[in-house]
C-alpha cells in the first residue's frame, strides 16, 4: 500500500489508461516500488501512482480474455491477486485447445496445457469486467494509486522548469493538467500518448470476427468434441474459437473469417459494433452441427469487428526516459495466440523492475538509462508476438503460404504437426533471468 519515506518527496508516476495493462502495472509498481527496506536497510524513496482513464467509469467492453502461463505466473507474484483470478476463470483440465475439422468435427490435433487446473499458477480465461474488478479491487483495498476518471490525454511536455531533474506536464480535454516524473502510456492500439512521438497507423490483418458469449449449460454435451471447452474448428479462410470464462458458466466464442477490406468498408475495430446474427449464420453455415447450435444460442446481435495490429513501433521511450509506451500501445497485436493481455503483463512487470533498481539506487544516473533497459528487454519478445500471431491466424485458416494450394485434407497433418510446437517459446520465458542478464549487458 503507498506509504511515504519521512518527509521525502515521492516519485511522481502517471498511467495514462486504465485497462488491464495500466492496473497490472500500477499493481507491479507497488510490489516493487514499495517493498521492504533491502540488506542495506534502506527503504525505497517514497512514490506516488496515479491512473487517468478517459471514460467516465473503470470498465472493459468485451467478453473474454487470456493469460498464458508466463503471464499469469507474474500476476500470482502479488500477494492475493493470483488466488482471486483463479477463482474467476473457466476450467479446462490439463487442456489448452482441441482443434477439429469445419465439416465434421473430427479431431486434428489436441494441444495440453502446460500445467493443469490443479496446479496453483495456471493459464486464465476470464471475462475481461471481472478481472478489472479484480485488479481494480486490490487497488483500492490497498491504496495503490489514486483512479481518476473523465481524463482524455491530449498532450506531454517537458516540464517547464526541468533541468534534468524535473518530470513532464500532462494536459486534459477538459482543460487541467498534472505533473509527473514519469509518464506511462498504456492506452491501447490508438494511443494518444503514442501519437506525441511517433507516428504510424493501425493495420487491418484480413480478418474479421464476431464475437458473443452462451451459457455453458445450454450446450449439447454429449456431442461435444473436445476434452475441454475450449475448440478450434479450422475451415479454409475461417476458424471458431470457444474458450470457457466465469467459472466455467459461460462460452466466450469468437469466430474468425477472412474479408477483403473493400469487402468491410464501414467496419470498425469496436467493441460496441454489432451485426445482425444472420451474418454470421452466411459466414458460418456450412460448419458442422456443434459450430450450428452455439450459433443459435448467440445474441441476435453479436459483436462484429475487424482485426488490426500495429506497423511496429521501435522506439517505446521519450523525453529523456520520462515518458514511455506500453501495452498495445507500442505492440498491438492479432489475438490469435490469446498474447496480448499477456504482453501488457510482462511490460508492466519489467518496467517495475527497473524502475525499484533505479529508486533503490537513489536515483543515481539518469532514469532514461533504466527505461531503455525495460525497451531492451521487452520490444523483441512483444514484437515476435505480433508477428507470430500473424502467423498463427494464417495457419488456423490454411492461408501459411506452403498451404495455400494444398487442399485441405492433404494439409491437416503438416498444420496438425506446426501446432504442437509453436507456442512453447512464449509460455517458459524465464523473464527474471532476461532482465538480470540484459541489465548487466547495460552494465546498470
Amino acid at each position: 500500500m503507498s506509504e511515504t519515506n519521512g518527509d521525502a518527496k515521492p516519485f511522481r508516476i502517471a498511467i495514462v489508461g486504465g485497462a488491464i495493462g495500466g492496473l497490472t502495472t500500477a499493481l507491479f509498481l507497488d510490489h516493487f516500488c514499495r517493498r521492504p527496506p533491502g540488506e542495506d536497510g534502506r527503504p525505497l524513496p517514497p512514490i506516488a501512482i496515479d491512473v487517468y482513464e478517459q471514460a467516465s467509469e473503470y470498465k472493459e467492453i468485451g467478453a473474454g480474455v487470456g493469460l498464458g502461463i508466463n503471464a499469469a505466473k507474474l500476476v500470482h507474484r502479488i500477494d492475493g491477486v493470483g488466488a482471486a483470478m483463479n477463482r474467476i476463470q473457466g476450467r479446462t483440465g490439463s487442456s489448452w485447445f482441441t482443434f477439429c475439422r469445419w465439416d465434421t468435427g473430427g479431431l486434428i490435433t489436441h494441444i495440453d496445457s502446460p500445467v493443469s487446473d490443479e496446479d496453483v499458477v495456471r493459464p486464465s480465461s476470464m471475462a475481461r469486467s471481472e478481472f478489472l474488478d479484480v485488479l481494480l479491487g486490490f487497488i483500492r483495498q490497498r491504496r495503490v494509486a489514486t483512479l481518476h476518471t473523465n481524463k482524455k490525454f491530449t498532450s506531454v511536455k517537458a516540464s517547464a522548469s526541468d533541468l534534468g531533474e524535473g518530470g513532464v506536464e500532462i494536459s486534459f480535454k477538459d482543460g487541467t493538467t498534472a505533473e509527473a516524473d514519469l509518464l506511462i502510456g498504456s492506452d491501447g492500439i490508438h494511443s494518444e500518448v503514442r501519437k506525441q512521438f511517433v507516428t504510424g497507423k493501425a493495420l487491418y490483418s484480413g480478418k474479421i470476427a464476431y464475437r458473443g458469449v452462451v451459457p455453458i449449460d445450454k450446450l449439447p454435451k454429449d456431442t461435444w468434441p473436445g476434452r475441454s471447452w475450449s475448440v478450434i474448428w479450422m475451415a479454409r479462410h475461417k476458424h471458431f474459437l470457444v474458450f470457457p470464462i466465469s467459472q466455467s458458466r459461460t462460452l466466450n466464442i469468437v469466430a474468425f473469417i477472412s474479408k477483403r477490406e473493400d469487402e468491410i468498408p464501414d467496419l470498425r475495430e469496436s467493441w460496441t459494433s454489432t451485426c445482425d446474427r444472420r451474418e454470421l449464420e452466411a459466414d458460418f453455415g456450412d460448419c458442422e452441427g456443434t459450430v450450428q447450435d452455439i450459433i443459435r444460442l448467440m445474441p441476435e446481435r453479436p459483436s462484429k469487428w475487424r482485426i488490426n495490429d500495429h506497423e511496429p513501433v521501435t522506439r517505446w521511450v521519450f523525453l529523456g526516459g520520462k515518458a514511455v509506451l506500453l501495452g498495445d500501445a507500442c505492440h498491438a497485436t492479432t489475438p490469435h495466440q490469446g498474447a496480448g493481455a499477456g504482453q501488457a503483463v510482462e511490460d508492466g512487470y519489467i518496467l517495475s523492475k527497473a524502475l525499484a533498481d533505479w529508486l533503490s539506487r537513489g536515483r543515481r544516473g539518469p532514469l532514461e538509462g533504466w527505461m531503455d533497459l525495460y525497451q531492451r528487454i521487452r520490444l523483441p519478445r512483444a514484437q515476435k508476438v505480433v508477428t507470430t500471431s500473424r502467423q498463427a491466424g494464417e495457419l488456423y485458416e490454411f492461408e501459411s503460404p506452403d498451404l495455400v494450394d494444398l487442399p485441405y485434407d492433404e494439409a491437416v497433418p503438416i498444420v496438425a504437426e506446426r501446432l504442437q510446437e509453436r507456442l512453447k517459446w512464449l509460455w517458459f520465458e524465464d523473464l527474471d533471468a532476461v532482465y538480470d542478464r540484459e541489465r548487466e549487458e547495460a552494465g546498470l
